[in-house]
């Protein structure tokens, strides 16, 4: 059973090379690399020229418009069985392809798998264990809790659900499990982590943590997502907005602005406001929630 890895890349120089290294070292031999490099000039592509001529894997180096497409692009090329993407900053760990094309081999009902995965360090020592469940889709609205580079599915799948989202950014592979649960239970590899997802300053959804979590909140809008989730995502949005700096004139407690921002913010992404919210606002209020927090 062949699996087809399509590695997205941009600027990625110090982390390429251990990506590159933890899918050439994998112990299932049928698989298919390919790179799609959207035009770095940070020595990527020199580590690219090398290591393909060494190892014989596809790759290209041009501008594009962005990591979903250069995923698409590179998942419409592939001839595998089995499809997944790893970004170029994460890592699959030793026997992690051995395990995935046995479950599949054993379970031929089985459309999508995901395992467990660490968070990694910029060095690649271990932060802590990525919070993986069991398969729940309308926990799934709520939590994220699908650890991209531990995901792999079946060509068949893809043809189903189609590409990823071009016009997303944090949230493309979130909007694609959504897209997909609703019709397909996932099946969950328990036992010992099958990647590590590396955080580090240059991460997307770690340096931009507030247009993140709105993208994150308007596709859970999209799919449908239960009021509780939304909630639970638009509280995110209020919180990280009444965090940021404010200029001397507008000053207030961080309980005032979290209020506000989570009345607005129901306004803006089309929440009906209904009394939980209210509720809630008020809450924030008498409590003082974020009273221990220092003022802008």
């Amino acid at each position: 059973m062949k699996i087809s890895i399509v590695i997205p890349s941009f600027q990625q120089v110090a982390f390429l090379p251990a990506t590159l290294a933890s899918v050439l070292g994998q112990d299932h031999a049928d698989r298919e690399i390919i790179v799609n490099d959207g035009g770095s000039t940070d020595g990527s592509v020199q580590i690219l020229e090398r290591a393909s001529v060494a190892h014989g894997f596809s790759w290209e180096s041009r501008k594009d418009g962005g990591q979903a497409e250069a995923i698409n692009r590179g998942l419409n090329k592939a001839t595998g069985d089995i499809f997944a993407f790893l970004n170029s900053d994460d890592i699959y760990y030793s026997g992690a392809l051995r395990r995935v094309v046995a479950h599949f081999a054993a379970h031929p009902e089985s459309e999508i798998l995901y395992g467990n995965g660490n968070h990694l360090h910029a060095d690649g020592g271990v932060s802590i264990r990525y919070p993986t469940e069991e398969w729940n889709f309308e926990r799934l609205q709520s939590e994220c809790f699908i650890c991209q580079p531990a995901t792999f599915w079946r060509r068949s799948f893809f043809q189903r659900f189609g590409p990823f989202d071009e016009s997303l950014r944090y949230a493309l592979d979130y909007e694609y499990w959504l897209r997909a649960g609703r019709a397909v239970a996932f099946s969950y590899l328990q036992g010992e982590p099958l990647a590590g997802s590396r955080i580090h300053a240059a991460t997307k959804t770690f340096g931009e943590r507030l247009p993140a979590h709105i993208e994150y909140l308007r596709v859970v809008l999209r799919h449908g997502g239960t009021r509780a989730a939304v909630l639970k995502w638009l509280r995110a949005v209020a919180e990280l907005r009444a965090a940021l700096p404010a200029p001397p004139s507008t000053r207030r407690t961080l309980a005032l602005r979290y209020s506000w921002h989570l009345l607005r913010g129901s306004w803006e992404f089309g929440v009906p406001w209904g009394s939980d919210l209210f509720a809630e606002a008020k809450a924030a209020l008498v409590a003082r929630k974020y009273s221990h927090m220092r003022r802008s």
